[in-house]
């Protein structure tokens, strides 16, 4: 029963996403239009690069054989289209007062909802109601917390090259912690390294402390 409803409204969706598809073309193609009366070849640019998305989701859905999912995709292009269209393109960002940390509230509930749906697919040879909740929790509120990370991580490279200083690393000075989540970042890739090797037979400190924890702590081999 539960599968069936979810589907039914999973089904009302795909009309609604051919229709968001539609407009965001178009709000991408109107801000694309105004940078290019304007002169203003950043938003011109970064407007024309929008409609990207589109071909995108369509090779995911090829690639990875996604099927349905048109909740998620209404909700991919509605935050695309306020996170980039309006907030890059049309520059909301720097015009509208508080327009970033809406956006990145609203990115908290979109990227949990996507993990979410990761960890589902993740743990697929078990029931929904037998995953475990304080897990799927967990999952969430890292990736949530790694992706709005990697975002600022990716902001503060690309500001010298697009001209836009959305950080105020002038004004505020925020250099110091930038360095820090990349150098993290340095330290946290070298250990997915290990963790991939520790997948292959091979034994490290790193890997082999975590193992040793969680097998004195309930934990199975296999």
């Amino acid at each position: 029963m539960e599968r069936e409803r979810l589907m039914k409204i999973e089904e009302r969706f795909r009309t609604a996403v051919r229709v968001a598809r539609v407009l965001y073309a178009l709000a991408g193609a109107a801000v694309a239009v105004c940078g290019a009366l304007r002169q203003n070849s950043y938003s011109l640019i970064n407007a024309l690069c929008t409609f990207l998305l589109i071909p995108a989701l369509w090779a995911a859905r090829r690639l990875l054989r996604w099927e349905g999912g048109w909740q998620i995709e209404l909700f991919v292009y509605a935050f695309a289209c306020l996170g980039w269209t309006l907030g890059g393109a049309a520059e909301c960002y720097e015009t509208i007062p508080h327009f970033d940390k809406l956006v990145h509230m609203l990115s908290g509930v979109f990227v949990s909802m996507l993990a979410l749906a990761l960890f589902r697919m993740l743990e697929r040879e078990r029931p929904i109601a037998a995953q475990g909740k304080a897990t799927a929790c967990l999952f969430v509120l890292f990736a949530s917390m790694a992706v709005a990370g990697m975002f600022e991580l990716c902001e503060y490279a690309l500001a010298p090259l697009v001209g836009r200083d959305l950080q105020h690393v002038l004004d505020t000075g925020v250099s110091d912690t930038m360095g820090d989540l990349f150098v993290c970042l340095v330290g946290t890739l070298a250990s997915v390294a290990l963790l991939i090797r520790s997948f292959r037979g091979k034994h490290d400190f790193l890997t082999d402390a975590a193992n040793a924890f969680a097998l004195q702590n309930g934990a199975r081999m296999a």
